[in-house]
């Protein structure tokens, strides 16, 4: 299984001067670079003479294989067919999609449209109709995967919701402080008991499994999703997570969480109709994601002093109080409240 560690250590090392000179040789694209943020690649801003983004040049985790990419890259163009605004790849000069930086070794890179649009972790007090756009956008890209499959997919990765008992239980150490410590080990047993036993139930399929606050672009008049950046994540795994990861982010730091994941939900299911197991298991879906995410976060700020690593790290953590504070039934309820509207 990869680990916090090994992605750390294998982020590509290269000097924004040598990722111009690639820029040019391989793409014909001249530009000023900017480093984005990215929690195991070299992601690079590319701008035009006038300032202006103009693309995206990509350069994988040392560890990345070019199957996984080129499986993102299917998914992207079939999601763009389905009219979900991502991403698309920039073909080098000699037609390639995928270049080897290293000639024949890694890095690899790739070149990304670039898409226009703030964050959505940007956006103070997002509308419920905004929401429901999330939602509507994340359904939308569960129902165009349904059917599409590639053997890279299928892997072992710790953001995988089916991992998140021992990914949880494995980063307990690394949480210094006791009455988080003991927050978490409670929500491990929580999820031992509502959503352990469903699991093997559920629908799987390929999911995005990223769609957090800071992959989610709005439009500039903040009325709709604009973009889906960054499928680094992807996973043959459990369908409704597609949903439950972009109500976990989207609800840190709200007065009204459950509101959230109603407004959500509700797009969800317009788009890609859940059963109503998958329904009763999304609430504890959504716990699942937080307590990943807070280990991750724990374990991942030891190894490094990226800011980006843990951007979400305290919101997280009182979400998940919050959540656990909360009676599974009034969850269900809230859920299935959503989802018949």
């Amino acid at each position: 299984m990869p680990t916090s560690a090994s992605w750390i250590a294998s982020r590509p090392d290269i000097s924004v001067e040598a990722a111009a000179i690639a820029l040019r040789r391989w793409w014909g694209l001249e530009g000023d670079l900017e480093d984005l943020p990215s929690e195991r690649d070299r992601n690079l801003l590319v701008r035009g003479t006038d300032g202006a983004p103009t693309h995206v040049l990509k350069i994988a985790n040392l560890d990345e294989a070019a199957e996984f990419l080129a499986c993102q890259d299917l998914a992207m163009a079939r999601l763009a067919h389905a009219g979900v605004p991502v991403q698309q790849v920039v073909n080098a000069i000699d037609g390639r999609d995928l270049v080897a930086l290293g000639d024949p070794g890694p890095p690899l890179a790739r070149v990304l449209t670039w898409l226009p649009g703030r964050t959505l972790a940007s956006v103070a007090a997002p509308t419920t109709d905004l929401l429901t756009d999330l939602g509507a956008v994340m359904g939308k890209t569960a129902t165009a995967l349904l059917d599409f499959d590639h053997p890279a997919a299928h892997r072992d990765f710790p953001w995988d919701v089916l991992r998140t008992g021992a990914v949880v239980a494995g980063a307990l150490d690394e949480i210094a402080d006791t009455g988080r410590r003991t927050l978490l080990v409670a929500v491990l047993d929580r999820l031992q008991v509502d959503l352990a036993p469903r699991l093997t139930t559920l629908r799987r399929s390929v999911i995005q499994n990223d769609a957090n606050d800071h992959n989610v672009l709005i439009s500039d008049d903040g009325r709709r999703v604009a973009g889906l950046l960054d499928f680094g994540d992807m996973i043959h795994s459990i369908t409704a997570h597609e949903a439950a990861v972009a109500c976990a982010y989207a609800m840190l730091g709200r007065e009204d969480p459950l509101g959230v994941m109603k407004a959500i939900i509700r797009g969800f299911v317009a788009e890609c109709p859940l059963t109503a197991d998958e329904v009763d298991a999304l609430p504890s879906i959504v716990i699942a994601r937080l307590a990943a995410s807070v280990a991750m976060s724990a374990r991942q700020g030891r190894l490094s002093d990226d800011p980006y690593l843990r951007v979400s790290e305290a919101p997280a953590w009182d979400l998940l109080q919050r959540l656990h504070a909360m009676a599974p039934s009034e969850l269900r309820v809230a859920a299935h409240e959503a989802a018949e509207r």
